[in-house]
């Protein structure tokens, strides 16, 4: 049996600066320790994408809080699985700023989303593949900040 998964996408609040950022995942880290998940955010162009995954309750009650962070607007939920193995199980929560990575296929695709992040043009599946594509990129650096 597997764990729950995740992935949703947001806005940045107005104003989010690198402090913040930091913020968030130094909470994430932390948090995501003590409750036995993992995950990838990444960031870049004023939006957010993550994988959680997990146990299915520790999982809906750190969506749950995200939900609520002032510091994301226009919460997106686009994969939501039970009975899934995990993708990213030595990263308590991975990050990556995405610009730097724009030759990357799926990174391209997600910095070219207008500002509706219109969710016919970034599907689940586009998602995923620009996380796992982060996961391989990062497998093969040693500058990766992923381990968290």
């Amino acid at each position: 049996m597997g764990d729950m998964v995740k992935v949703y996408r947001s806005k940045a609040r107005p104003g989010l600066v690198d402090a913040d950022i930091q913020q968030i995942l130094d909470t994430s880290r932390r948090n995501n320790a003590g409750t036995g998940l993992s995950g990838m955010l990444l960031y870049g162009r004023g939006r957010f994408i993550q994988l959680l995954e997990g146990p299915g309750p520790a999982v809906d009650r750190t969506y749950r809080r995200i939900l609520s962070d002032p510091r994301h607007n226009d919460v997106v939920l686009i994969y939501d699985r039970s009975g899934e193995p995990r993708r990213f199980t030595d990263w308590v929560m991975g990050f990556a700023g995405i610009e730097r990575y724009a030759h990357l296929a799926s990174v391209s695709q997600f910095m070219q989303l207008d500002d509706t992040m219109d969710i016919v043009g970034f599907s689940s599946d586009a998602a995923l593949r620009l996380l796992l594509d982060f996961r391989r990129e990062f497998s093969h650096s040693t500058a990766a900040v992923a381990a968290g």
